[in-house]
């Protein structure tokens, strides 16, 4: 019989690429470069439509489990807790999988979500599921200490550990990099609730008609991207189903990451565009106004094209681009600098 130290179960890129694949590739190879046994199950289903995704995600993932489980022993089972009443159903079903074949294993639980409350707040369906499901588990990784609060003030007795992310771009140099070419961009797959529609509003807009906006990312949903680029504005660049590296290249010789998302945790783009000293425009949502700081200046409401076009327009006449970059690096070294996040890895798996 196998022996792994942590099974991983979720998505990985290339098949998925999101901020908690990511993560799950992140944790994945911390834990093999420091000799651990890793064995992982791709639960990735974004190449599948409707009826035939359903049925990856509800039978395919789960028999795959079973399989592993029934053929190994693991110490640790890492699990993404999402916020969601269907993927709260596929949760149950795994947590109770692992309690049938592998009732030994430390089940760890991932939050990466930042509306924790007002998911619970929906209904008392949503907040008795997830607080079944949370019993499970040995540990529930948190993003931040807001959102650990949060959390606790629902189900008190869940045992919590706050693990920030990290950037996959740290190292990079980005020194002597003029901010003043008003050029944009913006990281994000193609999904209606990441804002993408109120960015491209207000780049279309007359008044930054001589600003470049380059959106980068996958297409997730076609439908919304024709809408998008129904706009057909010349100041605005589409890059889709690009590779890791040609995402870096453009963030590293762009001005400012603008992320116009409704809704985010602690997102892994900021994270990168810290570590290089990129300014930022984001909503002011989630975990976002903790990581820039909050007296940081260019943070608005989402949904709000005309605040994003005066965001853009004062970070144009900016004076201190060269300061705010420097803020942003510093405070991505004192807070999520890789060092820190492989040293909670360790700690929590150890």
């Amino acid at each position: 019989m196998k022996q792994f130290d942590v099974l991983i179960v979720g998505d990985f890129p290339p098949a998925t690429h999101t901020g908690i694949s990511m993560v799950n590739a992140l944790v994945r190879d911390v834990l093999t470069e420091h000799n651990k046994r890793v064995c992982i199950i791709d639960e990735s289903a974004w190449i599948y439509k409707g009826i035939k995704r359903a049925i990856h995600y509800i039978v395919g993932s789960h028999l795959t489990l079973v399989k592993v489980l029934w053929k190994s022993k693991t110490k640790y089972i890492y699990l993404n807790i999402p916020l969601s009443f269907a993927g709260q159903i596929r949760l149950l079903i795994a947590c109770l999988i692992v309690k049938i074949f592998s009732r030994r294993s430390n089940l760890i639980g991932h939050i990466h979500r930042g509306d924790i409350k007002q998911w619970v707040d929906k209904s008392f369906i949503n907040k008795f599921i997830l607080g079944l499901n949370l019993i499970f588990f040995n540990r529930v990784v948190i993003l931040s200490k807001k959102f650990e609060n949060d959390l606790l003030s629902y189900y008190p007795k869940i045992n919590t550990i706050v693990i920030p992310n990290t950037s996959l771009l740290e190292g990079f140099n980005r020194k002597n990099y003029n901010l003043n070419n008003n050029n944009f961009i913006c990281i994000s797959n193609i999904i209606k609730t990441k804002g993408l529609g109120d960015i491209v509003n207000a780049f279309s807009n007359i008044r930054l008609k001589n600003f470049h906006l380059t959106i980068i990312g996958n297409i997730y949903d076609r439908d919304f991207f024709n809408e998008l680029i129904a706009y057909n504005s010349s100041n605005i660049e589409f890059i889709v189903n690009s590779n890791r590296q040609k995402v870096s290249e453009q963030l590293i010789n762009s001005d400012c990451l603008i992320l116009p998302s409704w809704n985010e945790g602690q997102p892994l783009v900021v994270l990168e565009a810290m570590s290089l000293g990129v300014p930022i425009i984001a909503t002011n949502v989630g975990d976002i106004p903790n990581m820039v700081g909050n007296d940081y200046p260019f943070l608005y409401e989402p949904h709000n094209p005309a605040m994003l076009i005066e965001k853009v327009i004062l970070f144009s006449n900016y004076e201190k681009k060269a300061e705010l970059s420097e803020q942003l690096l510093l405070r991505y070294k004192l807070n999520y600098s890789r060092n820190i996040f492989v040293k909670n890895i360790l700690e929590l798996f150890k």
